[in-house]
């Protein structure tokens, strides 16, 4: 019999990976939106693992590309409005990890929302918008993106 492992790719697979999707898509975000909704809808309705993986790796590739936040404004407020309404479609405590109690999807916005408020030159109705999104999120979700995450605090050594 042959058993099927998935391994999650190395980090520099996102970097070119981000590359590729982002020069596929640089005539027509919408594209990439469209392909982030798909995996959502299949995962949501048809009950597919891998389409949710598919949506995570989506949703972090366009959360940590600060790049992009300035070349292609209009894709990330687009963005803020699909994980919206994607969001209501899903309980409160669904991305949270059952074993270790971690919640993927705040952990990765807060990155996002980090690169909005400190990148230099941004749309300021992108910036804007930005805070709206994540003043809602707060308040709808309890989701606290001012606490930084553990495995990002810095570590005490004693001798």
């Amino acid at each position: 019999t042959h058993t099927h492992t998935r391994v999650f790719p190395p980090p520099c697979f996102f970097f070119l990976f981000a590359v590729h999707l982002l020069a596929f898509f640089v005539a027509g975000y919408k594209g990439l939106l469209g392909e982030l909704q798909y995996a959502f809808v299949c995962f949501l309705v048809g009950q597919v693992f891998d389409a949710f993986e598919h949506w995570k790796i989506l949703v972090h590739l366009l959360c940590s590309s600060q790049a992009a936040l300035l070349a292609h404004p209009a894709l990330f407020h687009e963005f803020m409005g699909v994980i919206h309404f994607q969001l209501r479609e899903t309980p409160q405590d669904f991305f949270v990890d059952i074993v270790s109690r971690d919640n993927f999807l705040t952990a990765t916005l807060q990155g996002f929302f980090s690169g909005l408020e400190h990148a230099e030159g941004l749309d300021p109705a992108l910036r804007q918008r930005g805070q709206q999104f994540l003043t809602h999120l707060s308040q709808h979700f309890h989701w606290d993106f001012d606490t930084e995450p553990e495995d990002e605090m810095p570590q005490v050594v004693e001798l």
